[in-house]
């Protein structure tokens, strides 16, 4: 069984909303990428990251429920009002709409936080708000007390395959019926600590400009965002296209990959990248677009928003050399594959929306 995708909410280097991916994959919008500089044993290096922009949320919260939110926190809850904005729907019955978020880190910044305070003051002086924020389950907290949804809320995290693990979980939901929309979001955050990590990781081996097709060299820079999609049952008309399947497990390149059109989660890690490859081998069409996002465990959800998008509009980008722009059919599928460190796959399938009855679609 499927579901539809009826709203999609996001937080990234491009900005806020669907119309910054949009911009972002046509190219009149290039992504917020800043460099962090960092002393190492290997000397000073400097570290690029894609930046967020969080800009908006005040449209929705008071400035004061925002003083004691952290940076993560507040990416979601703009990602999830943006999602319900998008999808135009009157949400009436808020123990009928579910949640479920996943971060393949987490809230990193105010986990450090708390244990800085730990180390600096104590058991006793240690911050009781960075605490609260620090567990993963915070995100999903944040967002059913400001959107008043008090249906199922879960937290998942997955790293690589969190993406899958997040939408595996909303589908349940919606089959089983114990929901009738289902909130599902992911994402990941950058800080100093990770963008040290990066730094004494790579000693000066990555470019610094991501390059996710060219799987023979590091091009890994980190990135932070948060995505989130509005879910309904079944065949919706005027949704962006229908979720039908999310999987994970080992994998067969010849086998698994249903469709011509391939959206793959390379990120410029070489420990990855080795996984990518038969895909590359076959003849399909194959793009990746880690660098209009970022690496982070979370990305493949910026994938299954761009195929969605690829879907309703009935084009698909290619961003490396020259960007080109071919049409797909209305009725197409496209296949989001990630990998993981140590090739655990997962494959989300999107497919475009079933044309009305009675239609000449």
């Amino acid at each position: 069984m499927s579901c539809a995708i009826l709203g999609i909410g996001s937080v990234s280097a491009l900005g806020c909303g669907v119309e910054s991916l949009k911009a972002g994959l046509a190219g009149s919008v290039a992504p917020l990428i800043e460099t962090h500089k960092y002393d190492t044993v290997f000397g000073e290096t400097a570290v690029n990251a894609y930046t967020a922009s969080i800009n908006g949320l005040e449209r929705f919260l008071p400035r004061n429920a925002l003083r004691r939110m952290d940076r993560l926190s507040q990416m979601s809850l703009l990602a999830s009002f943006l999602a319900i904005e998008d999808g135009g729907l009157v949400l009436e019955d808020r123990a009928r709409i579910g949640i479920v978020f996943g971060s393949g880190y987490g809230p990193m910044q105010t986990t450090f936080g708390f244990l800085d305070s730990l180390i600096d003051h104590g058991d006793k002086l240690a911050s009781p708000t960075l605490f609260a924020n620090s567990v993963h389950n915070a995100l999903a907290a944040q967002a059913t007390i400001a959107l008043k949804i008090n249906g199922p809320c879960l937290t998942v995290t997955s790293f690589e395959q969190t993406a899958h693990s997040v939408l595996a979980t909303a589908m349940g939901w919606l089959h089983g019926g114990q929901v009738d929309y289902v909130l599902a979001g992911m994402g990941d955050e950058f800080c100093p600590l990770r963008g040290y990590s990066t730094a004494a990781l790579n000693r000066g081996g990555c470019s610094g400009v991501m390059r996710p097709l060219s799987l023979d060299r590091c091009s890994h820079v980190p990135g932070e965002g948060f995505i989130t999609f509005l879910l309904g049952k079944g065949d919706v008309d005027g949704s962006y296209c229908r979720l039908t399947a999310a999987t994970v497990g080992r994998f067969d390149a010849a086998a698994d990959l249903p469709h011509e059109q391939v959206f793959i989660a390379a990120n410029g890690i070489r420990e990855t990248a080795e996984y990518y490859r038969p895909i590359l081998s076959l003849k399909k069409s194959v793009v990746a677009y880690a660098s209009l996002y970022g690496g982070m465990p979370a990305g493949n959800g910026f994938d299954v928003a761009f195929a969605a998008l690829s879907l309703r509009d009935g084009i698909v980008y290619r961003l490396e050399d020259e960007r080109t722009a071919t049409p797909i059919a209305a009725d197409a599928g496209i296949d989001c594959v990630g990998f993981g460190v140590g090739g655990s796959c997962s494959i989300i399938t999107l497919e475009g929306r079933r044309p009305v009855s009675g239609s000449k679609q």
